[in-house]
């Protein structure tokens, strides 16, 4: 799986040249009809994602990122049975995570990565983690909060989601494409959530992805969200 932030982003481009597009074929100056985007990274700059395959992009200072995708609208319960929706994520950076409190796969190691995420982001303001399970009719408010308990996730800057299962499937498909398509699988009752985190702006707009299951990609992400701080001067 391919993590698209700004420190892969060159690479990304040229593998997709090489091994698709048949670049080296060509004469040099030569353009590839099939390359329909194509930019170049900012220096100190947090790309935005658009599109189905979220494509990074870059803009000028003081340009609107009017084509950002965004989380769309929702409405779930935490593990204090509290209920969360996307306002809540307005005026903070968030990180987002799917996962289930039974997993035995993927879920505990990017449950410790995350966990060092909330003890650097302990004292600051406007900074949380949001995660949404994606088996919510067993994971209940009650189930979630105990799951907190032994775990060291502490409510005042981490979030975990439940609700009805469908509205989830929907926020992890279409907002984040988070689920991982694999054979014999029924996409009602199904969901095999991937390893990727998201990091969201205070005004909801996604501007980073990277692997949870990876410290060197979570602190790729540390060191993004110091960028964001910076760029958004009400965080603290």
């Amino acid at each position: 799986m391919i993590i698209l932030n700004r420190n892969s982003i060159y690479i990304l481009f040229i593998i997709i040249n090489f091994s698709f597009c048949g670049w080296y074929h060509r004469e040099e100056g030569e353009k590839d009809s099939n390359l329909t985007f194509f930019d170049t990274p900012k220096k100190d700059k947090l790309p935005y994602y658009r599109g189905k395959d979220l494509e990074a992009f870059w803009v000028d200072k003081n340009e609107e990122p009017n084509s950002a995708r965004k989380v769309d609208p929702f409405i779930f319960q935490n593990q204090l049975g509290q209920n969360i929706d996307e306002s809540h994520f307005k005026g903070k950076i968030t990180v987002v995570s799917f996962f289930f409190a039974r997993c035995h796969g993927i879920c505990p190691n990017i449950i410790r990565n995350l966990k060092f995420v909330q003890s650097e982001i302990t004292n600051t303001k406007n900074i949380q983690i949001v995660s949404y399970s994606v088996t919510p009719d067993l994971d209940t408010p009650a189930e979630l909060k105990k799951f907190a308990e032994e775990k060291g996730i502490y409510s005042k800057n981490w979030n975990l989601l439940t609700g009805d299962r469908e509205k989830i499937f929907a926020v992890a498909r279409n907002t984040f494409q988070a689920d991982t398509n694999t054979i014999n699988k029924n996409p009602i009752k199904d969901f095999v959530h991937s390893e990727q985190i998201f990091l969201i702006d205070p005004n909801l707009n996604f501007r980073g992805v990277y692997n949870g299951n990876r410290g060197e990609s979570i602190k790729t992400m540390l060191d993004d969200m110091k960028l964001l701080v910076g760029e958004f001067s009400f965080i603290q």
